[in-house]
Parts: structure tokens; C-alpha cells; sequence
């Protein structure tokens, strides 16, 4: 298998913010824990607790919502062109095998953010997963072996961008 793409740092960032978030549901559920059953009633506490717990919540539904369908690592054999795609999940990864010509719908995405920042991505669907798939274009640019996966993205990147990805082919 030749490695095509891969985001460095993504898996563990992702944990590290898993161990946060569960250190800080702990807290909150501490902080209700001493509110409610420790014979004093203190507001504090429980307006403390509320939030801990809540923001863990939001935050584990957060990360997990938006990295569970983003690429880590996309390898394919160049032979018999059986792709190979890893994804994040917590404390461990999920790889999905098929051929690449049954990876489909390839698409260029941009997600304009806070201050008119974009992050480039390019989307796909894979066979017996139920979500399209995210790959982040670390630095907006796309590695040269898209070309052979998906030309099509690879020429719309370029139109959108006006960047281009490698030799183009003839």
C-alpha cells in the first residue's frame, strides 16, 4: 500500500481533548455531588456543576460529530487499486477496505470559518459507510496522488484554487 494522504497530529489532538473532557465531566459531577448530597446546599456548586457537565457533553458531542467521518490516512495499492481508509476513533481508528473505483461522489468542499478563513476538504462516499468522508487539505494544498483517485476533484480543486496538483496527465 502506498500512502496517498495523511493528517498528522489529528488522532492524537482528538484524544487529549477525550481525556479533557472526561476529567471535566468528573469535576462536574463532583461539584453536583457536593451541591446536592453532602447535607449543605450550595447553589454555587450546582450552578458550577450544571455547566462542567453540560459543556462536557456539548464538547463530546461536538468532537465526535465533527471527527468521526474525517480522513486520517488514505492508502492504495497502486496494483490492484484496493484503497485502504483510516478514521479517528476515540483511543483507537476504524479502516474501511474497498477498491477505489467503488469510492464515489468525490467532490472539493470549502468551509468558510471565523474571518473568512477556508479549509479546504474533499469528499467522497465509501461503500458500506453510512456518511460521506471528510479529507482535510492541511495548508489548502492536494497531494499529487489524488490524481489517480479522482480526477475530477483534482481538476475542480485546481478551478478553485487555481493551483496546481502535480504533472497533469495527457
Amino acid at each position: 500500500m502506498t500512502r496517498i494522504y495523511e493528517h498528522s497530529g489529528f488522532a492524537k489532538r482528538n484524544n487529549i481533548s477525550v481525556v479533557v473532557l472526561v476529567a471535566v465531566f468528573i469535576y462536574g459531577f463532583f461539584e453536583l455531588y457536593t451541591a446536592f448530597f453532602t447535607g449543605i446546599q450550595d447553589q454555587m456548586a450546582a450552578m458550577f456543576g450544571v455547566l462542567f457537565v453540560g459543556g462536557a457533553v456539548y464538547g463530546a458531542y461536538t468532537i465526535w460529530s465533527e471527527a468521526r467521518d474525517t480522513v486520517m490516512a488514505l492508502d492504495m495499492d497502486p496494483a490492484t487499486r484496493a484503497a485502504r481508509i483510516t478514521l479517528w476513533r476515540p483511543f483507537s481508528t476504524e479502516v474501511i477496505e474497498a477498491p477505489a473505483d467503488h469510492l464515489t461522489g468525490w467532490r472539493h468542499w470549502v468551509k468558510v470559518g471565523k474571518r473568512n478563513v477556508q479549509t479546504h476538504y474533499v469528499i467522497f462516499n465509501a461503500p458500506g459507510y453510512p456518511r460521506p468522508l471528510h479529507v482535510e487539505l492541511t495548508k489548502g494544498e492536494l497531494p499529487e496522488g489524488f490524481r489517480t483517485l479522482s480526477p475530477a476533484a483534482v481538476e475542480e480543486f485546481e478551478e478553485n484554487t487555481g493551483r496546481r496538483v502535480g504533472p497533469a496527465e495527457a
